[in-house]
C-alpha cells in the first residue's frame, strides 16, 4: 500500500462509526437559547481538527482526496482555508488553524499595522491567525462579494467564501495580503446570527500587526486554483453521500409491494446520477486539474446541486423533516456551490483563459 493509500485509509477511518453522522449533524445544530456559545459543536470540531492534524491532514500529498472525505461528512471547520494560507505563507505557519478574511475591498496597511473590515469569516473564534487582504481588479474575492453570504435556503457558508466575483472599485491588478495573530485586542468579531446556523463572523481589525505579508500574483492564483480543486472534490464527497443516502431510502422504501429501487426509472435515474459523479471525480483527481480549476469546479458545483435536488425528490416529503440527511445535503450543496465562485462566473472565466 502507498503512503497516499495508507493516509487516505486513515482519514476514512477517523470519521467511521459515530463520528461521521456526528459531524455532518453539526451542520444543523442551532444556537442554545440567548446566544450563548455552542461550547459541544466547538468542542467536537476541535476535537476532530486535532484528529487530523494528528493523522497528517496539513502534511498530506493528497489533499483532493481528503476534501472528497471532507465533503461527505459535510464537514465545517477551518481545515480547508488552512491549507490555502499555508501554500500563501508556506514558512510562518506552524499547524494552527488559519481563516481566510480577503475581499475585493480596500483596506489599510500602514507601519506594520493592518485595518481592515471583512464580513462573513468562517470560524474567526476558533483560529490562531488571520489572512487578511484585499484581490483587486482580475483577482478573487474571498469574503466581501456576497456570495456564501446567506442562499436562498437560509444557509451561509461555514468558511470564508473565496468566490470570484468582479472586484469592483478595488484599485489594485495583484494581491495585498497580511498574516495577523488572532486574538490581539485590536481585533473584534461580531456572530452573524442572523444567517442561519453556521460559524461566520464579521470581523474588524483596527492596527492589528502583521506577522508576515504576500504579494505575489502567481502565488496567489496557484493557491486559488489548488482551492477551488479541492472545493470541487468537496462536492463530489457531497454528492456521493447524498446519492448514497437516496439509494439506501430506495432499498428500504416500498411501494405496491416492493422497495421502490426495483422500479425502472427510479433505477435508471439513480444509475445516471452515479455515472455523473463518477466522471466528474475523474475531471478533480486528473493531475492537471488545476490547470482547469474554474471548469472543474463549475462541473462540481452543477453536479451537487442536481445529485442534491434529485435526492430530495427521491425522498419525498419525508426528505425535508429536520430528523433526515437529505434536507442537509441540499441546503449545504446550496452553500458550497457558490463557495469560490458561482457556476456561471467560473466557466465564463475558464472560457478567458483559454
Amino acid at each position: 500500500m502507498t503512503t497516499v493509500e495508507t493516509e487516505s485509509t486513515a482519514f476514512a477511518d477517523f470519521f467511521d462509526g459515530d463520528l461521521a453522522p456526528l459531524v455532518r449533524r453539526m451542520t444543523d445544530r442551532p444556537r442554545p437559547a440567548g446566544g450563548e456559545t455552542d461550547d459541544d459543536n466547538r468542542e467536537t470540531r476541535a476535537m476532530v481538527w486535532e484528529g487530523l492534524v494528528g493523522l497528517g491532514a496539513l502534511r498530506t500529498s493528497d489533499t483532493v482526496r481528503l476534501a472528497e472525505l471532507l465533503g461527505s461528512v459535510l464537514y465545517q471547520g477551518p481545515l480547508l482555508d488552512t491549507l490555502t494560507a499555508r501554500e500563501l505563507f508556506p514558512d510562518d505557519l506552524g499547524e494552527e488553524p488559519v481563516a481566510l478574511a480577503v475581499a475585493a475591498e480596500p483596506w489599510s496597511d500602514r507601519d506594520g499595522a493592518v485595518s481592515a473590515r471583512r464580513a462573513f469569516v468562517g470560524f474567526a473564534a476558533e483560529v490562531d491567525h488571520f489572512v487578511v487582504g484585499e484581490v483587486g481588479v482580475g483577482g478573487a474575492d474571498v469574503n466581501g462579494a456576497g456570495v456564501g453570504q446567506a442562499d436562498a435556503d437560509g444557509t451561509d457558508a461555514g468558511r470564508a467564501d473565496m468566490n470570484g466575483a468582479d472586484a469592483g472599485s478595488a484599485g489594485t491588478t495583484g494581491p495585498r495580503l497580511a498574516l495577523v495573530r488572532a486574538g490581539h485586542p485590536s481585533i473584534t468579531m461580531r456572530r452573524h446570527e442572523e444567517t442561519s446556523r453556521g460559524e461566520t463572523y464579521r470581523v474588524e481589525f483596527e492596527g492589528t500587526p502583521a506577522v508576515a505579508r504576500a504579494d505575489s500574483s502567481a502565488a496567489w492564483e496557484t493557491a486559488l486554483a489548488n482551492a477551488r480543486v479541492r472545493q470541487a472534490a468537496y462536492l463530489v464527497g457531497l454528492a456521493q453521500a447524498a446519492l448514497d443516502h437516496a439509494v439506501d431510502h430506495a432499498r428500504t422504501r416500498r411501494q405496491f409491494g416492493r422497495p421502490i429501487g426495483k422500479f425502472q426509472a427510479l433505477s435508471f435515474r439513480l444509475s445516471e446520477l452515479s455515472m455523473h459523479i463518477d466522471a466528474t471525480r475523474l475531471l478533480v483527481h486528473d493531475r492537471d486539474a488545476a490547470a482547469h480549476a474554474a471548469a472543474n469546479l463549475a462541473a462540481a458545483s452543477d453536479l451537487a446541486r442536481t445529485v442534491t435536488t434529485r435526492t430530495m425528490q427521491i425522498h419525498g416529503a419525508a426528505g425535508m423533516r429536520s430528523d433526515n440527511d437529505a434536507q442537509l445535503y441540499y441546503r449545504w450543496a446550496a452553500a458550497e456551490s457558490v463557495r469560490l465562485g458561482t457556476p456561471s462566473r467560473l466557466r465564463r472565466e475558464s472560457r478567458e483563459t483559454r
